[in-house]
């Protein structure tokens, strides 16, 4: 199973139901979601993942965003999202980083009409061992998101755990991706079962580091994964040449799109040929600059639609 970690930001929420409404985002897939604001374009993705029975983990103790202080400064918002979590295809996901989930953890379960053993816990700080093992005395939580981290693994390891890593390298400014046009990317599709894991979860091709808004940069670049034939995972960039100035993006865009569709007339398989690779195909022919927001979407459209298809075929 493969746990897609998203900020709840608009493209990022728009690339979930795109391929939901695409009907090509898999039944291996449970995306996790950590929302960074409350928004209406929030509840109503959520919402439809839910109402198509699709399953999903959304975390109610963010650790970026004003998502927390937007709902306690508003109780019809508050009791909006707790309304959501307790629809039977929602997971209550929470960070446990410090001594008061002792306190906060079983209020909001009980706030959504849940169990703490319907929770999905995120792992990050040994410090809060201890707490998980005095709330879970009696059984697991349903995911254990982990870090990379040897005790955590050798706790989790066959105790519910999802192996949670940033596999994506990323580098700045943008133009430093010329110096690094192909990263290896991941094999946990292919590993995680054999450690133990119920499955595996990264921050897709945005990388978990946290930004409040994107602005044009002098380098144009977007990132497209792809498998090799061992079916390990690469990621490929594709970055504008003119970048000595911000000035035009549309025709930075052209740059590196034109080297995308080069090598993509190389390398066209069944497993690349997504949604997301489709619309950026469609750019090329239609010669359209669609912004940096929607570059952003077409690349985590295909880095999720092709896992999916790398999990059917493993």
């Amino acid at each position: 199973m493969y746990f897609p970690f998203l900020r709840g930001k608009q493209h990022e929420l728009f690339a979930l139901r795109d391929l939901k409404d695409s009907n090509v985002l898999s039944g291996e897939i449970l995306p996790v979601i950590e929302p960074v604001k409350y928004s209406t374009q929030l509840v109503s993705t959520v919402k439809g993942l839910l109402d198509d029975n699709r399953k999903l983990i959304m975390i109610m103790n963010p650790s970026v965003g004003t998502f927390v202080d937007d709902l306690n400064d508003n109780e019809e918002l508050m009791e909006e999202i707790l309304e959501l979590m307790g629809h039977r295809n929602a997971t209550i996901g929470y960070y446990l980083n410090s001594n008061a989930a002792l306190e906060e953890l079983p209020q909001l379960v009980n706030r959504c009409n849940r169990t703490l053993d319907e929770t999905a816990v995120f792992h990050s700080d040994l410090r809060y061992l201890d707490i998980y093992e005095v709330m879970f005395a009696e059984h697991e939580a349903k995911y254990n998101f982990i870090a990379d981290i040897k005790p955590l693994k050798r706790r989790f390891a066959n105790n519910n755990g999802v192996i949670l890593r940033d596999s994506f390298i990323k580098r700045t400014p943008n133009a430093e991706y010329l110096n690094h046009q192909v990263e290896w990317f991941s094999s946990d599709h292919l590993d995680f079962e054999q450690e133990g894991f119920l499955g595996f979860s990264d921050y897709s091709i945005v990388g978990e580091e946290y930004t409040e808004s994107g602005f044009g940069a002098k380098a144009v670049a977007f990132h497209i994964l792809y498998p090799d034939e061992a079916k390990n995972l690469w990621v490929r960039h594709f970055v504008s040449d003119s970048n000595e100035n911000r000035a035009d993006q549309a025709g930075k865009f052209g740059e590196a799109l034109y080297k995308f569709v080069d090598w993509y007339n190389q390398n066209e398989t069944a497993l690349i040929n997504t949604e997301g690779i489709n619309e950026l195909l469609d750019c090329y022919k239609n010669g359209n600059y669609p912004g940096l927001g929607m570059l952003k979407r077409y690349s985590i459209k295909h880095h999720l639609e092709l896992v999916g298809n790398m999990l059917v075929k493993v």
